[in-house]
Parts: C-alpha cells; sequence; structure tokens
C-alpha cells in the first residue's frame, strides 16, 4: 500500500506551509495531507492530530510529519501512525515537562519576538520573521508572514506521559542554522530517534531546503510502504 504522509505545522503557520513540500512528493506518487490545527488549545491541536492520523489510516500506512510546536500534539496523539519524523520539533520525554523546558528550546531573541495579548491571544511581531526565516528565499518569507496566525494553545506544564515516539519508530531533522529553536536542543532530541539529519538550514526547511527535505521524506515512506 502506498504511504500517507501527514503533516502537522508549528506555531502561528498553517497546512500553507507544506505546500512546497508536497508538490514534490506528489510528483514520486506519494499521498499527502497536512492539518490545519485550530490553535485554540493544546488539547484541540492533539485532538486535531489524532482525528487526522485515524482517517489516514484507512488510505494507507501514516508517516507523521511534525514541526516546532507541532511535536508536541504529534506525540501525544500519533500512536496510531506507523512512523514520525520531528523537523526542529518538540520531542518531549516521560517525566519531563515540555513548559519547564522552553527557557533551554527556544532561541532567547525570538522570545521578544511573540505578543501576549491581554485575553491569553498569542501573536508573531515583525522580528519573527527574520529569526524564522533567515536562510529562507525572500518570496516565501514574506507570503508566510502575511498569512501567520494568533494562538491560544500553550506548551503544556504537565508530561507527555507516554509519547508517541516510544512505541513507534521514529527520525529527527535538525535544523543547524535554526535562529528561533536552539540546534543544540533539537540535537538532544534527535539522540532519541532512529534516523537523524542534518541540515543546514533555518528554521523552515519546508522554504529554505524543500528539495533536501523532501527527499528525506520519501525515503523514510519507503519504509513503510507495504
Amino acid at each position: 500500500m502506498t504511504p500517507h504522509v501527514l503533516f502537522v505545522h508549528g506555531a502561528h503557520h498553517g497546512a500553507w506551509c507544506w505546500d512546497e513540500v508536497r508538490t514534490r512528493l506528489a510528483s514520486t506518487g506519494l499521498r499527502t495531507a497536512a492539518v490545519d490545527l485550530p490553535l485554540t488549545s493544546y488539547a484541540d491541536d492533539t485532538e486535531a492530530v489524532r482525528t487526522a492520523v485515524r482517517e489516514g489510516t484507512l488510505y494507507g500506512p501514516v508517516l507523521l510529519v511534525a514541526h516546532s510546536y507541532g511535536g508536541l500534539p504529534v506525540s501525544a496523539a500519533g500512536h496510531a501512525a506507523d512512523r514520525l519524523v520531528y523537523i526542529a520539533a518538540r520531542m518531549p520525554r516521560p517525566g519531563q515537562s515540555p513548559a519547564e523546558l522552553t527557557p533551554h528550546w527556544n532561541d532567547p531573541a525570538f522570545r521578544t519576538a511573540v505578543k501576549e495579548a491581554a485575553d491569553g491571544t498569542l501573536t508573531l511581531l515583525p522580528q519573527a520573521r527574520d529569526a524564522l526565516y533567515s536562510g529562507t528565499p525572500e518570496p516565501h518569507a514574506e507570503r508566510a508572514a502575511a498569512r501567520w496566525r494568533p494562538m491560544r494553545s500553550r506548551v503544556p506544564r504537565p508530561p507527555v506521559d507516554d509519547p508517541a515516539w516510544l512505541s513507534v519508530p521514529s527520525a529527527y531533522v535538525v535544523c543547524a542554522q535554526d535562529r528561533t529553536v536552539r540546534p543544540d536542543a533539537q540535537r538532544e532530541c534527535a539522540a532519541h530517534a532512529c534516523v537523524r539529519l542534518e541540515l543546514d538550514c533555518d528554521h523552515a526547511p519546508f522554504y529554505s531546503a524543500p528539495d533536501e527535505l523532501a527527499r528525506f521524506l520519501g525515503e523514510q515512506a519507503a519504509l513503510i510502504a507495504g
């Protein structure tokens, strides 16, 4: 059966951020879909992933791909997938509070580019563009920044007790020039994955390294083809 590649975006983004990679994978014959997280709460995001994975399994084995914040709902709800790929993504360990890890996770400069409103809604300030897309072609960076989404989801304080990567084979992509998530923090996560790849790119390899990323994802999908 042909693998079904299911993409989960990170904070403030949407399914649209995967378009470049999905186009490249489509030319290989792989089926792909991208989840639009509601970004209304971590619980809502987790349920959206769980539903998408359940529906994806109807079409074939699922390769579940997470970027950045998306690694949290994927870890909490991706147990029915056949393989996981984390891209500069949170990969929580049992007993570890993701929220308490945030100061070690994010680049300090990026934290100043996030604004919280009185009602708890988080938005990105213009300076976040340089941190997120430091190596991204200008047209992609401009379009992406124009589509940033406000969010009320929060990195959870309670640990993810049974993260999916403990039972589902996983791969990790480190973004070595990332100015949003510290590369060393990514490498600590990558040490727990079955396969690791390091790309010389910014936080958005779906724009800055789409060919290399698509090639790697195609290789991961081949491992679960039935």
